[in-house]
């Protein structure tokens, strides 16, 4: 206030000066030029104009500023309730070299080993690849989901990977594991390239799908074994060497060729529309980006029975498949032969029909299910579609090479059969790949159940507060 009065004052100061001076101008003036005199403004009329102004500014100022913070507020509102996952990430610091996002004339692309690219959706997590120009935003499965062979046929349209991530409703298995695709996604552009040693040669054909996997040209923007792709397990990759062999990411993320008939693990790529909202999400593990989703299902989701809990992997709208999130706990053999067969004695299907199926106190509720076990064999050119040739239909099945699968089990049986006059069985591995061992051999088992979607009464479906079954 102190302050204010010595501007005040001085202002009055001067103003009195210059009053003075152009009196005594005025006077030597006179005798030049006859003029009409105004009368001075006195110093208090000007200290109280003065005062006046500088309230009306004052006012001004205040009101301004308060009508433009509230403006700001409400349009912060508005901003924030219609959150984008692309403009989200674009709003990340961008930079020309080393990890992070990164720019090119396709549109932005998270390189190296970054920690801030995670997408939630469908109950399961992704890594954003990039941003493309269009605006849609391309992501890869976080963890391999299945683990099979590539087929015969080194052309992706013809392998067992295209088939599997169809969309059509009888081939497509993880399709049916997601909600209402057309209302999230859209189709996104692939090629098949060459790798020439470590040159990427483009192939100028491309196609279009909604579900395909991911290229060499993506691992390499990434920076390959470098990069966030790179999760110390062996997956398939879209290409071919100069020989067309197949390629694969090995454990130790280097590119590596593969005959048809070796397994390696899925890893599912598609991109979301440009214009999908997120509900929350910094980008982390922690706090990943959240898709606003008003279609749902419950796979991936985890359900308590008795004391244990199941994790759900096929959701049809009415009946829930579901597989123990741990194994037993004892190990077994599978058997004198290769197929699933609970009528055959000491089996490890007669066992879980009979034996284990005994031991739970919710049996009841548990139903009758198709499960398949058509051979997967050189015989049948390693083609997926012959696994669904046939099947045994009981209470307790386990997973087969196919199925959808997240869980941390590791060096389990599967229920495919290399024969069905042989003794070979495949076990599933953690690092993607997947052997074959003779059914004598004692391994984990992770048995496989369904029960009735209308059951669940309560609970979030988070392992920390599974679905509870009424």
């Amino acid at each position: 206030m102190a302050f204010f009065f010595s501007i005040v004052e001085s202002l009055s100061y001067i103003c009195y000066n210059l009053e003075d001076s152009e009196v005594s101008l005025m006077q030597k003036d006179k005798k030049k030029k006859k003029s009409k005199k105004t009368k001075p403004i006195g110093r208090f009329e000007f200290i109280f104009n003065i005062i006046s102004l500088l309230a009306v500014i004052g006012i001004g100022i205040y009101f301004g500023v308060r009508s433009f913070y509230y403006y700001n507020v409400e349009n912060n509102r508005v901003v924030e309730g219609n959150k984008t996952l692309n403009g989200s990430i674009i709003n990340n610091n961008k930079v020309t070299d080393g990890d992070g996002l990164h720019h090119d004339t396709d549109g932005y692309y998270f390189k190296g080993k970054v920690l801030n690219n995670y997408v939630k959706f469908a109950n399961r997590l992704f890594r954003v690849i990039r941003v493309n120009e269009n605006g849609s935003v391309k992501v890869i499965s976080e963890d391999v989901v299945s683990s099979f062979m590539w087929g015969e046929d080194s052309n992706y349209a013809n392998s067992n990977l295209k088939s599997w991530l169809s969309t059509d409703a009888t081939l497509g298995v993880f399709y049916k594991t997601l909600p209402n695709i057309n209302n999230y996604l859209v189709k996104t552009v692939y090629s098949e390239d060459r790798l020439n040693g470590n040159k990427v040669i483009s192939n100028k054909s491309t196609d279009k799908d909604f579900l395909t996997t991911l290229t060499i040209a993506d691992y390499s923007n990434a920076n390959g074994k470098d990069s966030f792709l790179n999760t110390n397990k062996a997956f398939w990759i879209l290409g071919q060497d100069n020989d067309t062999n197949n390629l694969y990411i090995d454990v130790d993320g280097s590119i590596e060729s593969a005959l048809g008939y070796e397994s390696y693990g899925i890893r599912v790529v598609f991109s979301f529309k440009k214009d999908i909202s997120i509900s929350s999400g910094s980008g982390t593990v922690e706090d990943p980006y959240i898709i606003t989703q008003e279609e749902s299902n419950y796979v991936d989701n985890y359900v308590k029975l008795g004391s244990d809990i199941w994790k759900v992997n096929y959701d049809d709208g009415t009946t829930l498949k579901m597989y123990l999130n741990k194994s037993v706990g004892v190990k077994a053999s599978y058997g004198t032969g290769s197929l699933y067969d609970y009528n055959d004695y000491g089996s490890l299907a007669n066992y879980l029909n009979f034996n284990y199926l005994a031991t739970l106190p919710y049996n009841n509720v548990v139903l009758d299910n198709n499960f398949f076990t058509g051979e997967m064999s050189e015989e049948y050119y390693f083609d997926y579609k012959n696994v669904y040739s046939s099947f045994i239909t009981c209470k307790v099945g386990m997973l087969n090479m196919f199925d959808y699968y997240t869980g941390d089990v590791d060096d389990f049986f599967l229920m495919n059969t290399t024969s069905s006059v042989g003794d070979m069985v495949y076990i599933h591995r953690n690092n993607g790949m997947l052997e074959e061992v003779t059914a004598s051999e004692e391994r984990d088992f992770v048995p496989v159940i369904a029960i009735n979607k209308s059951l669940i009464k309560g609970g979030s479906g988070t392992q920390e507060e599974p679905f509870i079954v009424g």
